[in-house]
């Protein structure tokens, strides 16, 4: 395998629906503006359900920015249809589209870093991806579920091996089509449906839970960490959350409160974040509410049992708005 520290363009790669269009732009944006000294190949794996016009929205986007270059790879829905989704843990089964990087990108190109497009990038990437994962599937950030035991005993290895979140990835893509990492995968998916509820982070976290590579939390910040009391090994990552929370790199809003949400149980930390970069685009100010009537009374229902402290209320770390 080539040197991948020489190699000067950076490949990222991003998956979506019509659901994470804007979202992902804006992830896409704020990279732009984050790296400005180096030239990028966003590679956008979709399905039918994104549009002309969200294609020509992210186009747009980007073209203010020298070396920055979108490739549009449409990925056959039929591929995941039968794969196992719960709807409500947020998921689409557009998660699952990260999987067939090795398959859909150009042979040539032999590593690339995966962003989901509910994150925002803040500084420059270049030292993540410089990261050197020759002998390694993936460099990858814990998950802030780590720490539970329950997910071992579903997916069946052991706690010593840690578990790690998909949301930013550092993918070698060599090693993968190397050895045969996709075909794993799928048949992990066939053979054990009822154990995934976390899609291909389920997936991925038993075929290559002796292939990873950690990288700093400082890359993939996620709502989680910032919930107290934490929920994560304080011992063992006090140090490294806590130069994370500081001037994080990479934020990801996990969850299913949105800071483009109308309707957010508890506001993020970090939305400013968000919103920053946001507002520098076509989408100024823009926020979705795709909640079903049943869905707004039961929030209603919720937001008065919490007013009333009947339900507990959701408390985040004391963070000092950095944008």
């Amino acid at each position: 395998m080539s040197n991948m520290k020489e190699i000067e363009k950076m490949h990222i790669v991003a998956c979506l629906d019509e659901n994470f269009a804007i979202p992902t732009s804006v992830m896409i944006y704020s990279t732009c503006v984050n790296n400005p000294e180096v030239d990028i190949d966003f590679h956008i794996i979709t399905d039918e359900s994104v549009t002309d016009v969200n294609k020509k929205d992210l186009l747009e986007t980007i073209s203010v920015f020298k070396g920055k270059t979108v490739f549009f790879y449409n990925l056959d829905y039929k591929l995941t249809n039968s794969f196992p989704i719960i709807k409500k843990n947020h998921l689409s089964r557009a998660a699952y589209y990260r999987l067939f990087i090795s398959e859909i990108l150009p042979t040539s190109i032999e590593k690339v870093l995966y962003i989901d497009g509910d994150c925002i990038v803040r500084h420059s990437l270049l030292q993540l991806w410089q990261i050197d994962i020759t002998d390694y599937a993936i460099g990858a950030a814990f998950d802030w579920h780590e720490s539970y035991s329950e997910q071992y005993d579903r997916l069946g290895y052991s706690s010593n091996l840690g578990h790690f979140n998909s949301g930013v990835l550092l993918i070698n893509l060599f090693y993968w089509r190397n050895h045969g990492i996709i075909n794993d995968c799928i048949q992990y998916i066939q053979n054990n449906p009822e154990r995934i509820i976390w899609a291909d982070q389920d997936v991925m976290n038993v075929v290559l839970q002796k292939r990873k590579l950690s990288i700093p939390i400082k890359y993939n910040l996620q709502t989680g960490i910032l919930k107290t009391p934490p929920c994560w090994d304080y011992q063992k990552y006090k140090n490294e959350v806590e130069e994370g929370i500081k001037n994080p790199v990479i934020v990801h809003f996990t969850g299913s409160n949105k800071p483009w949400n109308k309707y957010c149980i508890f506001p993020h930390p970090y939305s400013s974040t968000f919103y920053k970069y946001l507002n520098q685009t076509k989408w100024k100010g823009h926020k979705y509410d795709r909640r079903s009537m049943k869905k707004k009374i039961r929030n209603f229902i919720g937001d008065c049992l919490r007013w009333m402290n009947i339900l507990k209320r959701l408390k985040f770390i004391d963070v000092t708005p950095i944008d």
